[in-house]
């Protein structure tokens, strides 16, 4: 034989193996139909395939018995017709018995997962094949078994529950239930969810009235909750309600069908409320005003109350309260008058705030070299005088549009000392009661001046991972409120009935802050090198998930931008100030002049710096932040900037650090007249500043009348902008969220805690979830 005829022959061969290797792979119920017939010993018992008789199988065995003939057409045969003698059949199986067969065998063997693939083609299109509700049945029973071998319950449960809608009568089935749920209840129990053995308990309830294993359960659990209920009694006879607030949680925890335990939770929730807020990050430090800290910003609110709050936007700058007191302009502006309440007290100790301890720490912010100096108050403060028992009188040099915005500052005793190293005394509506790595718990201040009648006694801040794994506990209910929801999740909550999605007052300006002793970034012409590398719609597209939210957009500005029309907030920003547009190839020529000129200088020729160094760029660790970092990252890459990304776990540095070459962050610049200077000044945020932006921001301290404060701000934000004194990237207008029993929360609100005194949380009870 020729090779290439031994060569197609093995093709054929194979070919005809490969075919039938697939025809074998599909399952039963994926071919042809056909009926299958066995013939008797005179004919070999042959069986064969044919097409279907399109009898019943009832038919079918009657004909047997019969003396005609009948006329099949085999599968395996084109267009040929046979006559059998019905009586020389021994058995025939219809198309259905034959997958009900197969199906068996699967589930014999324990692939379950193909039998079940086998039954469901049956019920959708041949549901009356004999046997076929029994088999189902059987492999059911199996597979129970063998998933309590493997010990597991969940799913053995499911299976048996499944059984039972099939077929309620079989056979030892509420037994079987019983004893996998208590199984389950035992593990839940081990692992402290109570809330999932309750439901598998009023399942088997529902299912089977009166069953012992329900009734094992209840009175274990209420054993151990009645001691529970009893000792919160004897907390609220005592007046210790916050005892008795742990000890209800526990009994609702554990068992809240408890007789008397509903009405115990009411009692203390009127008189002990406490909400659940779920955030990113803790509060490293809770210094009050903090441009750049957003757990510092939320959480100082809650421990103190500060000469002057920023309440929200005016139609000129802000809008600022007095809570310890009254604040009033006099003299053209010329003299601030101090009305302080009587009474206002720390959290500790019975020291009470004077007009003396107010005016000392007036005098200390003008004084150089202290920890709360301040240029700008310094330069405007003339002299301090005290009126009566609780006035306090200040003159100053001259007008100024808003000196109120300078006077947020924590009020302390006239005896403390910054230099002790211990953080200012709390005034505050809450005091910290502990904190862990998950939770930190704040309760009430019972010293606090301003305490409303049914506001929340304990605030507890819990911490995830991730905004995703917060907005579930949101969903769920263990959480009531969410301080900050990623913008790219908005529109999914907002679909759900029971919570409300707000906006907070004022938007954030995100930059990167220049080290401006570092190499390289001290150059100008580097920084705009970087700012044309970075293409800011893109990233901030995918920040809001392809969505437009109002005032969210690039910006050239340090300071907020107009959201709409009427908005007062804008001031300070030039809008005819556009972004510098995606550059990228202008970003190389422009980085490798800065990088050649810094290797000539003698300070390269000494580092030996051959080619672009890595830059550090140190950011928040909230997935905002570093998400929109891992992109500035891989932007800066494709134009030879490579970067190393520093997530920053404690508090927000209030300047670059000295080792960081960029510093992302969240400016919170609302009042620009004076954070102005806190963020470009000489001691600003990039620890230095050029002649040019010295001169601007002293001409803005100087400034008596609006039209001037606007005039020089757009000149600072011209400088700014000119000299990439910082890095704009974009504007964003954050949110966040709360279930609606929590009444009382303000729209808008600048900060989470803004109005603490007026939330309401309704009352809510687990069984009535």
């Amino acid at each position: 034989m020729r090779k290439s005829s031994l060569l197609e022959c093995l093709t054929a061969v194979l070919l005809a193996l490969s075919c039938a290797a697939a025809r074998a792979e599909i399952p039963l119920y994926k071919l042809d139909p056909y009926d299958q017939i066995t013939l008797g010993k005179a004919d070999e018992n042959k069986v064969l395939k044919i097409e279907p008789l399109n009898l019943t199988p009832k038919q079918i065995a009657r004909k047997i018995k019969s003396r005609g003939k009948v006329t099949v057409n085999l599968v395996d045969s084109t267009g040929k017709t046979y006559e059998i003698r019905w009586r020389s059949i021994v058995k025939a199986e219809t198309f259905g018995e034959l997958i009900l067969n197969k199906a068996v065998k699967f589930s014999a063997i324990g692939k379950f997962d193909d039998a079940f693939d086998y039954f469901t083609f049956l019920l959708r299109n041949k549901p009356k094949t004999p046997g076929l509700n029994e088999a189902i049945d059987k492999s059911l029973q199996a597979e129970v078994m063998r998933a309590n071998e493997k010990q597991q319950y969940d799913s053995a449960l499911a299976l048996l529950r499944e059984l039972h809608r099939r077929n309620p009568e079989f056979p030892k089935i509420e037994s079987a239930q019983g004893k996998m749920t208590d199984k389950l209840v035992e593990q839940y129990i081990a692992k402290r969810d109570y809330a999932s053995a309750r439901t598998l308990l009023r399942s088997l309830a529902a299912t089977f009235p009166g069953n012992t294993v329900v009734a094992h359960w209840r009175n274990r659990l209420q054993g151990e909750t009645a001691p529970l209920l009893a000792e919160a009694r004897a907390a609220i006879d005592s007046g210790r309600w916050g005892k008795a607030a742990e000890l209800s949680r526990r009994i609702a925890e554990i068992w809240p069908d408890l007789p008397g335990a509903r009405q115990l939770a009411l009692t203390v929730h009127r008189k002990f409320s406490r909400v659940v807020v779920g955030v990113g990050s803790f509060a490293a430090d809770f210094t009050p005003g903090k441009l750049n800290d957003w757990p510092a910003r939320r959480d100082s609110r809650l421990v103190y109350r500060t000469l002057t709050e920023f309440a929200g936007p005016s139609i000129e700058g802000g809008n600022y309260i007095c809570p310890v007191g009254e604040i009033s302009s006099e003299a053209l502006g010329r003299q601030m008058a101090i009305k302080l309440k009587p009474g206002i007290r720390w959290a500790k100790g019975d020291a009470t705030l004077s007009n003396s301890a107010v005016s000392m720490r007036l005098l200390e912010m003008a004084v150089p070299g202290n920890p709360a100096y301040r240029l700008d108050w310094a330069d405007l403060i003339g002299a301090i005088s005290l009126r009566g028992v609780y006035g306090v009188e200040v003159e100053l040099r001259r007008a100024h549009v808003r000196p109120e915005a300078m006077l947020q500052i924590v009020l302390t005793p006239r005896n403390y000392t910054a230099s002790s190293g211990e953080p200012p005394p709390t005034n505050g509506p809450l005091v910290i009661k502990s904190r862990s790595e998950q939770e930190t718990v704040f309760t009430a201040n019972h010293q606090y001046f301003a305490t409303e009648p049914g506001q929340p006694m304990e605030i507890v801040e819990r911490r995830y991972d991730t905004v995703a794994q917060a907005v579930r506990a949101l969903k769920r209910g263990d959480i009531e409120v969410l301080d900050r929801v990623n913008p790219w999740t908005l529109t999914e909550l907002r679909r759900e009935e029971e919570l409300v999605v707000q906006p907070y007052a004022l938007p954030l300006v995100h930059c990167l802050i220049p080290n401006l002793h570092r190499p390289l970034l001290s150059d100008r012409t580097f920084r705009r090198a970087l700012v044309y590398g970075i293409h800011r719609q893109v990233i901030l597209e995918l920040m809001l998930g392809g969505k437009e939210i109002p005032g969210c957009k690039v910006t050239s500005s340090p300071f907020p931008l107009s959201i709409g029309p009427n908005d007062p907030m804008g001031y300070a920003s030039d809008e005819s100030i556009k972004p510098r547009p995606y550059e990228p190839r202008l970003t190389i020529a422009l980085a490798g002049i800065s990088l050649q000129n810094y290797i000539d200088s003698p300070a390269g020729k000494k580092q030996k710096l051959e080619e672009m160094p890595t830059l550090v760029l140190a950011h928040p660790s909230d997935e905002i932040a570093s998400g929109a970092c891992a992109s500035i990252k891989l932007q800066l890459k494709l134009v030879g900037i490579p970067i190393e990304l520093r997530p920053i776990t404690g508090p927000m540095p209030e300047r670059v650090p000295d080792d960081v070459d960029l510093l992302y962050v969240e400016l919170a610049t609302w009042e620009p007249v004076v954070d102005a200077r806190r963020l470009l000044g000489e001691d600003g945020m990039s620890g230095k500043c050029s002649p040019y932006m010295s001169q601007a921001l002293r001409r803005l301290d100087e400034a008596v009348e609006w039209g001037q404060v606007r005039t020089c701000l757009h000149r600072v934000h011209r400088l700014a902008h000119a000299d990439v004194a910082v890095v704009p990237l974009w504007q964003v207008v954050d949110h966040f969220a709360y279930r609606e029993r929590i009444r009382g929360i303000s729209t808008r609100p600048v900060s989470l805690y803004q109005n603490i005194e007026q939330w309401r949380p309704a009352f809510q009870y687990p069984s009535e979830k």
